[in-house]
């Protein structure tokens, strides 16, 4: 009895799998998102106490976008125009350094949308603030709740025509410290 179930089972899983098959060979694919990128200037910060001091007993924190999530829907009429709506939500990890004596690591977080030729479109700062519990020299941050962002569409757009760069907002001294330490 138990192999006569076990052979009816496999055979619904075998008809499921071809009802799936047969059901997406006819369903078309979704438009793509946008493509999204972490420029390699802007995806580490470290920042020091106000001062002429670029010693590692000088860091206040160090930040490192390490990955986001990311997805899309679009909301379009029968000619293609109307609006991709791209969600996204950055994981960045913040490590407190020797000079941190206080309990957090302030920073902001960029968000650019850009055109084919990349024309800056819209740009978003965020401002982030981490705690340290006493024993802690590294957290790994996410946000509660990603980015919204709406990219209108012309007829005939979608978003290949678009990019999308999150970035850590660096001042011209902590770029050109993270240029010189790559």
């Amino acid at each position: 009895m138990y192999r006569q179930l076990l052979k009816k089972s496999i055979a619904l899983s075998l008809l499921s799998l071809l009802g799936l098959a047969a059901c997406s060979s006819t369903e078309v694919a979704p438009p793509p998102c946008p493509n999204i990128l972490i420029p390699r200037d802007a995806s580490k910060l470290t920042r020091f106490v106000p001062g002429p001091g670029r010693d590692i007993i000088d860091v206040m924190h160090e930040e490192e976008i390490l990955s986001f999530a990311s997805g899309c829907e679009y909301d379009t009429d029968r000619t293609g125009a109307g609006d991709v709506t791209v969600y996204i939500l950055p994981t960045i990890k913040s490590t407190r350094g020797p000079a941190n004596q206080g309990s957090e690591a302030r920073f902001e977080y960029f968000i650019v949308i850009t055109d084919s030729q990349k024309n800056i479109l819209e740009k978003a700062q965020f401002k982030v603030a981490i705690p340290y519990a006493q024993n802690l020299t590294q957290i790994i941050w996410q946000a509660n709740d990603p980015t919204t962002l709406r990219i209108p569409l012309k007829s005939g757009q979608d978003g290949n025509d678009f990019q999308i760069f999150i970035g850590l907002q660096l001042n011209q001294d902590e770029l050109d410290y993270q240029r010189k330490h790559r």
